[in-house]
């Protein structure tokens, strides 16, 4: 198997995200979108918010995780958070019978993640709609409502993700 990488951290993508309400697509539409990137699978979508993304280098991908408090993040925390059950009942139990110590560590490092994703996307946007988007400006902070605003920087990362970690066609 032969290598895979970038063709470059300058390389830029203009996406939309599916809540944005001129988005009428299936769950199944918007699911395949996030996958691919292919905005061929979404209905029509004139009016939506367009996004313009940069992929990110490995330096600027470790940048944005150390911004974020990658050197003192909890590590007891991130070991619970690969443990957590998927199943929400099974979590549940599972998260009532931590000790405090442990529910802590677990929502640090979930904190963590959450500054990851929105220093990662920071790093990114280039520009919302064609308007250029300022070092250390973040015009997601204005997306309401807040449901919105999360499911926009999930699915930006998503983005930006499968644009800086090219799979193997990605040469």
């Amino acid at each position: 198997m032969a290598l895979s990488f970038m063709p470059s951290s300058s390389m830029t993508l203009d996406v939309i995200v599916t809540c944005d309400p001129a988005i009428n697509a299936t769950p199944e539409q918007a699911e395949r979108y996030l996958e691919t990137g292919d905005i061929k699978v979404l209905d029509p979508h004139a009016g939506a918010t367009i996004f313009c993304l940069k992929a990110l280098s490995p330096v600027e991908r470790e940048e944005a995780e150390v911004r974020a408090g990658a050197y003192t993040r909890s590590e007891l925390g991130r070991h619970l958070w690969i443990k957590e059950p998927i199943n929400s009942e099974e979590r549940a139990r599972w998260h009532h019978a931590l000790t405090n110590e442990e529910r802590e560590a677990l929502g640090e490092y979930k904190a963590y993640l959450n500054r990851v994703f929105i220093e990662m996307v920071n790093a990114a946007l280039v520009s919302v709609d064609g308007v250029p988007v300022k070092q250390g400006e973040s015009p997601l902070d204005l997306v309401r409502p807040e449901s919105h605003r999360v499911q926009v920087i999930a699915e930006l990362v998503r983005h930006v993700q499968r644009m800086s970690l090219l799979g193997e066609s990605g040469k």
